[in-house]
C-alpha cells in the first residue's frame, strides 16, 4: 500500500493532460530534423521529398480578324473532310539472348531480379501480391486522427496521426502519412519521449519508398531512416544513436526486399484500404531494417465498441508477428477500425509482458 500515493498521484496528473494541450504542444514544437548521415549521392537524388508541380493551364490564343477595305459578305469555307489514317504497323518479335536469372511476375510484367536474390523472397512476394490486389486507398488528405495511449488505468502519452497529403519522390507521386507521439507530463519526469514518423508511399501501387523515425528521449537520439529502392529490389538502411554521454552508434546497410512490401507505420493505411471481410486472412511482409516481418491479419469480426465519441460500430482483426525486428516485437495485436468508408482507427491493443498497451481514440 505504500506506493498507492504515488500512483494516485500518477493517475490524477496524467488526467489532467487534456487533448488541446497536446494539440498546442505538438503545434508550438517543430518536426525534429533527422541527424542521420547519408553519403551516398545517388541515393541523396534518388530520394529527395519534391512537392508536386501545378500545371498552369495554357493562354488561349487571341483571335485575329482581317477587315477587307470592302464590305463583302464573308464567304463560307468549305468543310475539309475528315480522314481516318489507319497506320498498319508491323511489329517484329526479336528474341534478345536470354541470360541465367531470376524473374518475377509484378502487375503482369516479368522483372528480370539479380542473380543472388533470394527464392524464399518470390515465395513471400507472390503471397503479397493478392494481398495488395484488393487494396483500395481510403481516407482523405489533412485528415487527422488523435489517440491517447494507456497503461494500467492512466494516459501515459498522446499520439497524432495525419494524412499530408501528396509529394514526388523520383518522379513518383507518394503519398505523406505523418504522427507525433509525446509522453504525458507525469511521465516525462520519469523518461521523456517525443518521437516523430515520416512515410511516403508511392499513390499507384502502395508501396513504401521512404521512412524516417525520429526518436528524442531523455537519454539518447535516435535516428533510423529507410530507402526502398524497388529498381533494385533492396532497402538501404541508416541508423545513428547518440546517447546522453555524447556517445555515437552509426549503423548502415542494404537487404533484398519483396517487391510487395512496406514499412512498419504504412501498415496501419493498408489495413485501412483492404477488403476486411468476415474471416479474410492477409499475409503482408513489414521491412524493417535487416529484418523482414510477416504479419499475419484475420479478420474476425463486427462489434460495437465504446469511445470517447460514443458507440461505434467497429471491424475487430487480430494480427500476429512471425519475426523479431529492431523496434517492433513479436506478439500479438488487436485493431479496431471504424466500419465504415473512412476506417478510422478507433483502438488498438498490443500485449506486452505485464499486461497489455491500448491506444484509444479521441479526437477524429
Amino acid at each position: 500500500m505504500k506506493y498507492l500515493p504515488i500512483l494516485l498521484v500518477f493517475f490524477t496528473l496524467s488526467c489532467s493532460w487534456r487533448q488541446r494541450d497536446f494539440e498546442r504542444d505538438i503545434k508550438n514544437s517543430p518536426d525534429p530534423v533527422s541527424n542521420v548521415e547519408v553519403t551516398n549521392r545517388e541515393l541523396i537524388e534518388k530520394f529527395e521529398i519534391k512537392p508536386i508541380e501545378k500545371k498552369e493551364a495554357p493562354a488561349p490564343t487571341p483571335e485575329v480578324v482581317e477587315e477587307s477595305a470592302e464590305k463583302t459578305e464573308p464567304k463560307k469555307a468549305k468543310a475539309t473532310p475528315k480522314v481516318k489514317v489507319v497506320e498498319k504497323v508491323k511489329t517484329k518479335i526479336i528474341k534478345a539472348p536470354v541470360k541465367k536469372v531470376v524473374t518475377t511476375t509484378i502487375k503482369k510484367e516479368v522483372q528480370t531480379l539479380p542473380e543472388d536474390y533470394p527464392n524464399e523472397l518470390l515465395d513471400l512476394n507472390t503471397k503479397a501480391q493478392k494481398v495488395w490486389d484488393q487494396f483500395k486507398a481510403v481516407g482523405n488528405v489533412g485528415e487527422k486522427t488523435y489517440l491517447d495511449i494507456n497503461y494500467l488505468g492512466m494516459t501515459i502519452g498522446k499520439i497524432s496521426i495525419e494524412n499530408r497529403g501528396k509529394e514526388m519522390i523520383n518522379d513518383k507521386e507518394v503519398w505523406h502519412y505523418h504522427s507525433r507521439f509525446k509522453s504525458a507530463p507525469f511521465y516525462s519526469s520519469i523518461y521523456e519521449l517525443d518521437d516523430t514518423v515520416d512515410t511516403y508511399v508511392e499513390t499507384n501501387q502502395f508501396l513504401s519508398m521512404k521512412y524516417s523515425l525520429m526518436q528524442r528521449e531523455s537519454k539518447q537520439d535516435i535516428d533510423d531512416l529507410q530507402l526502398f529502392d524497388r529498381d533494385r529490389m533492396k532497402l538501404y538502411w541508416f541508423y545513428k544513436r547518440v546517447k546522453s554521454d555524447d556517445s555515437v552508434k552509426n549503423k548502415q546497410g542494404e537487404k533484398f526486399i519483396p517487391y510487395y512490401s512496406i514499412d512498419p507505420f504504412s501498415t496501419l493505411f493498408l489495413l485501412q484500404g483492404l477488403p476486411l471481410k468476415n474471416n479474410d486472412y492477409y499475409e503482408i511482409p513489414i521491412i524493417n531494417k535487416d529484418k523482414i516481418m510477416v504479419l499475419k491479419v484475420k479478420v474476425e469480426g463486427r462489434e460495437k465498441i465504446d469511445t470517447d465519441l460514443g458507440e461505434k460500430k467497429a471491424i475487430r482483426i487480430h494480427a500476429t508477428t512471425q519475426y523479431t525486428g529492431a523496434t517492433l516485437k513479436s506478439g500479438d495485436l488487436t485493431f479496431w477500425f471504424a466500419d465504415d468508408d473512412k476506417r478510422t482507427l478507433l483502438e488498438a491493443k498490443a500485449k506486452i509482458k505485464l499486461g497489455s498497451v491500448t491506444a484509444e481514440i479521441v479526437k477524429p
